[in-house]
């Protein structure tokens, strides 16, 4: 059998994408027991600006490595301990 050449071509669909618009499609505020009016009125609450002088952005900073910063040195030293244990016990 030979092909017919007087058959149209099949047409090739072009997709378009759409850019995003950083909506959603269904707020997931429900998740969290909120309605979606109560979630809009937290976003606007949360929104407001807060403005910190030197001395109080120099005092949450300090606050924040005083609190995490034996947090930190604590995991890096367990791991530092559990890698010094595969160094020497399983070489």
């Amino acid at each position: 059998m030979s092909r017919n050449n007087n058959a149209p071509d099949k047409k090739k669909i072009k997709t378009v994408y759409l850019p995003d618009k950083g909506e959603t499609i269904y707020p997931m505020s429900f998740l969290e027991g909120l309605t979606p009016e109560e979630e809009a009125e937290l976003d606007r609450k949360n929104k407001s600006r807060v403005s910190a002088s030197a001395k109080e952005r120099w005092a949450m900073l300090s606050a924040a490595i005083t609190v995490y910063g034996p947090i930190l040195l604590c995991c890096v030293g367990a791991f530092t301990l559990a890698a010094l244990f595969l160094y020497f016990f399983l070489r």
